[in-house]
Order: structure tokens, then C-alpha cells, then sequence
């Protein structure tokens, strides 16, 4: 083996090696500091016996798949099966947008917008700039329905359905190999099993809106280097490109795979399409310095450059206590006295540099680990009405107040935990394989530098479990790639 082949091994078993020791740390928290008052001692069994019946259902899945064939007919008619019940369960969510605060100036100022009318919360966008760009393309969608005559809830859930039903494809889309496309059922069914998603879907905020849009991302790319003519290659990537500006404005977290994957594709040192990159390229600096333009338009765009808060302030959100706003509200406060950004900056700098102790402190870590990840729910309780009962099961299942909260809440935590746990597996099985000189399968190492990403990002800044919710699809495709590897290292052989 030559010496440069030997440093390469040598750092990625170095890689993986951190990797694994952050997601044993990580579990140790979740399972002994769940969210929601759950009680480790319940958790636990719970968690380990759905662990087992994902992988024993992944076997069981691989001789199914031996008998039906390759392609079946039924995989698009469970999917849209699949989007009907989403939609219909939704439409009693309608009104969603009188809850969390931060929804409620985003909805209604969009709703302004798309009626002709003028800003009413300007206050609030002139300080948290990264929702004014969601707010605008939001009023885009809503000014569409209201030029259709049909209603801006229906319509907007609609999109929200077909990104679902889109990003399930991408998912399935991205295991095929050589027409083998056995995974594309199993990765619908576990999304219908992502409970949270059945009440995140009809909310119209950053979450729900940039679901899954990195992963769509590869699909399209992975779309475009398959494409046998130039115009295909360059129609695939500019859809790409675009999908790519609208996850940045949307929710930026929401590239984490794109950069998971370029990061792999580069150590693998892989030589990329042109025919490919460059429309890409080309399509994301022509779409996004568009949309800046056209937000720029406003008065409210160029009011908060000046005055917005920095960037910096999420991360000094996060150096005390677990991290949350809730718990971080006199740097809240402080923030509302200065007028400028410059001395927001400047005031969050300082916050940082005397708190830096605080935030590598034990404790600090594990209460803001838990408050990231150790909630099952994904935050879907914050877009529930918990002033009034709709009588939907929905309310029923995530709101605190309602009756079936804590068993959800039970239900969600051993389902997120369990997928943490295939993940975990899947990395286990990758280190041993690289150190035996073997390489693990590029997707999943993508769906794992992807989530240990969305692990280092959120224990940086403020802490929120709903940051969670747009990278669920990486997190599941990893999950059931990891079924997968875990079989095929058992030397079970499921396939002929």
C-alpha cells in the first residue's frame, strides 16, 4: 500500500472513530434524559425492541422482495395512497398559524403581502431577517391561491404534500442500483411512520417548507448524471440549482446532505461532470442573486441588513443552560436594546468570550443534548392550539394538553431513538469494514457525516429539537441504508 493510501485509511478510520464515540455519548444522554417526563427505564426496552423489528422487518423485507420482483405497480399506489391520508388528516389543521409566535408573524405577513396589504408585524422582521425571505416566498404561494380563487390553506398544503411524496421518491430514487430498487418501500414506510410529520405537514414554516430539499437536491443531481443527452444533464441540474436557493432561503440547515456529499465525493477523490457542476453553479448564482434582488425590493430587506440580528446571536443563544430561548431570554432582552447590527455583533462577541466556560461545561452539554435530540416529537407540539381542542386525534396526540400527548410522546422518542441507534450500528460496522481496507457505500456515509453535521451544528447553536425535522429524511434513508449494511456484514445473504 503506498504511503499517501496509508494516511488516507489512517484518517478516515480517524474520522469514523470520532464519529462513533460522539454518537455513543449522544445515546447515552438520550437514553438516560429523554424529553417530555418519559422515564428512562421505559425507554430503554422500548427502543431495543424496536430495534430489533426494523432489522428482523429488513430481513423479512429482502424475501419478500426475492418473490414480488423488482418494480411493482403497488409502490405508486402506496405512495399516493400515502399523500391522500396526509392530506386529508391535515385538513383540520387549518388555523395552525395562531400558535407559535414566530408562525404567526410569518402567516399573516405573507398573507398581507398576497392581498395587497401592507406589513403588520415589520418590527419582528427588521430583528430576525432569516424569516423575511421565507415570509416573501411564502406570500408568493399564497398570492398564486388567492389569483386561482381557491383557498391559500389548501393550496399551500398541497405543496407541502407533493415535497413529502417528492422527497420520498428521492430517497427510494437514491438506493437504486443497477435496477434494484428493493429499498424504495420500506424508506414510504418509514416515513409513514414518522409521527410528527402527520401534524408538521400542514404547518407553512421553515421546517415543513424545506423538508427534505438537500436530499431532492442528490436525487436531481444524481438525476443529471444519468441523463444520456447535454440538454437532460443541464435541464436535471438547473432544477437542481434552484432546489438548492430555495433550501438555503428557506432553512439553510437544509443543504447539511449536499455538503455531507460533497465532502465524501472530494475524499474519495471522484472526478465530477461538468456537463453537471456547471449549470449547477451557474443556476444557483442566477436564481439566488435573482430572489435578492427581488427581496431587495422591499423596504423591510434593506432596513434589516442594518438593524437584523447576526448570526452570531444563535450561537451566543446557545452557550448557557440547555441552550434554548426559553432559557436564554435576559440575552434576549439585552439584544432588543441595541439598534444597529454592528452592536449586536459586538455585544455577542463579548457574551460569547466570558460564557465560553459555561458552554464546555458537563452539564451544559448533556442538558442541551437532550433538548436536541432526546424529543421524539420534533417540536410538533409548539404548532398545536393548546388554547382550544379541535377534537382531532392530531390535537389529541401532540398537544401537552391532550390526552393521548405522553403516549405519543412514548411512541416518537423509541421510533427517533431506534433510527439513532440503526445509524449508530451502521457506523460500527463502517470502521470495522474501513479498517479491514473496505469501503462502506458512499450514500451511507453520506447519511452519516450528514447527521453527525446536524449534531455538531445544533450543539453550536440555539438548542431546538424542530431543527431536527428537515433533516428526517437523511436521517431515515441512513437508517434504513444501515438495515441493509447490517445484514449484508452478518454474511446473511437476502440476495441471489
Amino acid at each position: 500500500m503506498k504511503k499517501s493510501a496509508q494516511i488516507h485509511k489512517a484518517l478516515t478510520i480517524f474520522a469514523y472513530t470520532v464519529m462513533l464515540t460522539g454518537m455513543t455519548l449522544l445515546l447515552a444522554v438520550v437514553f438516560r434524559y429523554p424529553q417530555n417526563h418519559l422515564i428512562p427505564r421505559q425507554m430503554i426496552p422500548g427502543v431495543g425492541i424496536c430495534v430489533i423489528a426494523l432489522l428482523a422487518a429488513g430481513a423479512l423485507w429482502n424475501k419478500i422482495y426475492s418473490l414480488i420482483g423488482k418494480r411493482t405497480p403497488l409502490y405508486l399506489l402506496a405512495l399516493v395512497i400515502f399523500g391522500v391520508l396526509l392530506y386529508i388528516t391535515s385538513l383540520s389543521r387549518q388555523g395552525n398559524e395562531n400558535t407559535l409566535v414566530d408562525y404567526t408573524y410569518v402567516y399573516r405577513d405573507a398573507m398581507n403581502l398576497a392581498t395587497g396589504g401592507t406589513l403588520e408585524y415589520t418590527d419582528y422582521f427588521v430583528t430576525y431577517s432569516n424569516n423575511l425571505k421565507p415570509m416573501l416566498l411564502l406570500s408568493v404561494w399564497f398570492r398564486v391561491a388567492v389569483l386561482l380563487g381557491i383557498s391559500s390553506f389548501h393550496f399551500v398544503l398541497l405543496r407541502n404534500i407533493l415535497l413529502v411524496l417528492l422527497v420520498v421518491w428521492a430517497c427510494g430514487y437514491l438506493t437504486e442500483q443497477n435496477g434494484d430498487c428493493r429499498w424504495r418501500f420500506p424508506i414510504l414506510l418509514a416515513f409513514a411512520f414518522l409521527l410528527p410529520l402527520w401534524d408538521m405537514v400542514s404547518v407553512f414554516y421553515t421546517d415543513s417548507m424545506s423538508f427534505g430539499l438537500g436530499i431532492l437536491t442528490l436525487a436531481l443531481l444524481k438525476k443529471a448524471g444519468s441523463a444520456k443527452t447535454n440538454r437532460g444533464k443541464t435541464l436535471w441540474s438547473v432544477i437542481a440549482g434552484v432546489v438548492t436557493v430555495l433550501a438555503i432561503i428557506w432553512k439553510i440547515t437544509a443543504i447539511i446532505p449536499l455538503i455531507a456529499c460533497t465532502m465524501i465525493l472530494l475524499w474519495q477523490r471522484k472526478k465530477a461532470d461538468r456537463r453537471v457542476i456547471l449549470p449547477l453553479v451557474v443556476s444557483v448564482i442566477v436564481f439566488g442573486v435573482g430572489l435578492q434582488l427581488w427581496a431587495n425590493t422591499y423596504d423591510v430587506t434593506r432596513k434589516a441588513a442594518v438593524t437584523a440580528n447576526p448570526v452570531m446571536s444563535w450561537v451566543a443563544l446557545g452557550m448557557k443552560e440547555d441552550g434554548s430561548w426559553t432559557n436564554n431570554t435576559e440575552l434576549v432582552e439585552q439584544m432588543y436594546t441595541f439598534s444597529t447590527k454592528e452592536e449586536k455583533q459586538q455585544y455577542c462577541v463579548e457574551y460569547i468570550r466570558e460564557n465560553k466556560a459555561d458552554f464546555f461545561n458537563a452539564e451544559h452539554l448533556r442538558k442541551k443534548a437532550s433538548y436536541n435530540f432526546a424529543n421524539g416529537n420534533l417540536g410538533a407540539s409548539a404548532f398545536l392550539n393548546v388554547e382550544q381542542n379541535d377534537q382531532t386525534l392530531i390535537w389529541e396526540m401532540f398537544s401537552p394538553w391532550g390526552s393521548y400527548y405522553w403516549r405519543t410522546s412514548q411512541l416518537c422518542y423509541c421510533y427517533l431513538v431506534s433510527v439513532y441507534v440503526l445509524l449508530w450500528i451502521g457506523m460500527l460496522f463502517s470502521l470495522r469494514n474501513v479498517i479491514r481496507g473496505q469501503n462502506p457505500p458512499s450514500l451511507l456515509m453520506i447519511c452519516q457525516l450528514g447527521f453527525f453535521g446536524i449534531v455538531v451544528f445544533l450543539m453550536l447553536w440555539e438548542a431546538s429539537s424542530r431543527q431536527l425535522y428537515n433533516q428526517m429524511p437523511g436521517i431515515l434513508l441512513g437508517g434504513v441504508l444501515s438495515i441493509d449494511y447490517f445484514w449484508k456484514n452478518l454474511s446473511i445473504k437476502p440476495r441471489k
